[in-house]
This record gives C-alpha cells, structure tokens and sequence, in this order.
C-alpha cells in the first residue's frame, strides 16, 4: 500500500467511525478482519466503506465496479465462500486500475440507483439477485458479469465453477468407495449452483446404473440446529439408511457430521460423507472430510477480466465454466 493509499486508509477509519458511531478501533479491527463482531456490526461498517468509497470515486473521476450480493450473503466471515470471490474480484480489480464498491441488494432493490457513474457491474450469487432483477441490468445496457449464477438464454455472460461436475465427482466418489445407497443433503433452490450439484448427484448415479431413491434426497425444512443437521438425521433413521452421503456444501456437511458425532456414529466407518467447496478454515475446525474444491479466486479473477472486455465494447455472451477437482484427507 503506498502513502496515498495509507492516508486515505486512515481518513476513512475517522469518517467510517463518524458516520456509524462505532469507535475507529472497531472499524479498524472490522475492516481488516480481526476482533469478533455481530455480523449486523460488519456489515454497516462495510456498507459505510463502500457508500464512502463511492463518493470519493464519483469526487475524484476514477473509474469502479460495482459488486451485488444479496444480503443474506453479506455474513462473509461466518461462511468464507463468497468472501473469498469478493477479495479476488476486489484484488484484480485493483491491480488493473478499478476501484470496487460492494452493495448488498435487499428485499426492494434500487437498480436505477446502482448504475450512476459505474463502469460495469459483477453479481454475486442468486437469492434475491434473481432472473428478473438481472433482466432489468442487462436491459440498462451497461456491461455485466454473472458469477454463480446465469441466464437460461445465454444472453447475459456468468463465469462460474461447475458446479453439476462438483455434485458428479463426489457421488461418483462415494460409489467408487463400494457404497450403492448413496443419500444427498441439498439447499435452497433458489440458488443454481446447489440444483447443478443436485443434477449432477442424480446424473452419477443414473451412469453407473444405481436407483434414484427418493427417501435419500433431504432437503431443509424449518432449521432448528445448523445447516445439514437435521437432514443427516433423517437419512439415518431409515429403515435401510444410505452407505454414503453427499452433502451439497460444506457448511451442510459439516452440520451433517456433528449430527453423526451426536449420535455416535463414525464418519468414514458407520457413514461414508463427503462434502463440496473445500472452506480450508472450517475443515480445520470441524475435521477432515472428502470435499470438492470450488475455484472461486479463479472464478473471480476471470469475472473482472471479462468485464472489463465487455467495457472496452466486446461483446460477450454464454458462461464460462471452470472444473474443480476432488479433494481427499491426508491419508486417504
């Protein structure tokens, strides 16, 4: 970081304090991702940098990009999936001369306000960005980008993991592994990547000939304990449970294996599980389980450099799918 960068760094904190109330000690710890804060106390702090960000942007005639992700995503340090996206996106951006501003969309979105003095424009995820909302961009005309997420036409340009190879590998892994009763814990379907891994659950086991079972598909109901928890639980307390389950994220899988601690079942001996996007950090916490890496520092670099293209006048159109690959403990 240069001197100007290091004044401006250092003025923010006052004016980030000044305009949240928080102390310039909290934001400074916020800001750069130590302390422990509610996750409503990050995302105002964060919310307050990028709104300054952009002021000073539009001030001083630089150029940015502006970055969408639902609010519900925004808790980015309880889950670093598309944390990890958004610092790649925020690196490159910077390293080619492109400032970025993080706005999270709510429950009514402002999109005429969002497309004022901006260069382009990198959506994150579903959920609230949904096909509607990513028509009303594309209608605007300005230069967009889909990560995790697409149009079903094809006229909007996504880059994104592929996410039905990653549901593809780890089922075919668990059949690999000599298990036949193969469970699958899924997600919202709101978001396309879980479906594609879903798709690709269902695809593995109609190539290797094993039966679509219904009963070993669970999917949240109304949560009560953490993400995969429940859903193991019913798997296991069928008649004839599966032999290996895959957990649609990590986050699930990790919820899935406390649910098996629980009930004294070992993973790997009682219950094969394997889970998709390898969260180094959480597999250190939660211990070891197969996974299927996810490229998101890929994903994110490649979303700025075709956006970029795509503001220089190229047009681009179709998705842009990056394989990840299978991930296995240490010893296995």
């Amino acid at each position: 970081m240069d001197g100007k960068q290091e004044i401006r760094r250092k003025s923010g904190i006052k004016e980030i304090a000044d305009l949240t109330g928080f102390s310039p000690t909290t934001v400074s710890l916020v800001l750069n991702n130590k302390g422990t804060f509610s996750d409503q106390t990050k995302q105002t702090i964060h919310q307050a940098f990028a709104e300054l960000n952009y002021d000073r942007a539009v001030s001083e005639g630089r150029q940015f990009i502006r970055l969408l992700i639902e609010e519900s995503s925004s808790s980015l340090q309880s889950y670093p999936y598309n944390s990890e996206i958004i610092q790649a996106v925020e690196s490159e951006c910077r390293r080619l001369g492109y400032e970025i501003i993080l706005t999270f969309v709510r429950e009514t979105p402002d999109p005429v306000a969002w497309l004022e003095n901006v260069s382009g424009l990198i959506l994150v995820g579903g959920g609230l960005i949904t096909d509607e909302l990513v028509e009303e961009l594309r209608q605007s005309g300005l230069p967009l980008v889909l990560v995790d997420n697409y149009s079903h036409r094809g006229d909007v340009l996504s880059v994104h993991s592929d996410h039905y190879g990653a549901g593809y590998m780890a089922t075919e892994y668990l059949i690999g592994q000599g298990h036949e009763r193969i469970g699958f814990i899924g997600g919202p379907a709101k978001y396309k990547p879980l479906v594609n891994r879903y798709a690709g659950y269902c695809a593995a086991l109609m190539a290797h000939g094993l039966p679509f079972v219904p009963e070993y598909v669970a999917f949240p109901g109304d949560r009560k304990y953490i993400k995969g928890y429940d859903e193991m639980k019913s798997l296991i307390a069928l008649p004839e449970r599966p032999g290996g389950v895959f957990a649609v994220s990590d986050k699930s899988a990790f919820g899935a294996l406390q649910a098996l601690r629980d009930m004294a079942l070992e993973p790997g001996r009682d219950v094969q599980l394997i889970g998709c996007d390898n969260i180094q950090g959480q597999q250190e916490i939660f211990g070891q389980i197969p996974t299927v890496h996810v490229p998101r520092v890929e994903v994110g670099v490649m979303a700025v450099r075709f956006l970029i293209e795509a503001m220089k006048g190229n047009l681009l159109q179709g998705k842009i799918v990056i394989p990840g690959k299978l991930i296995l403990p240490s010893g296995q």
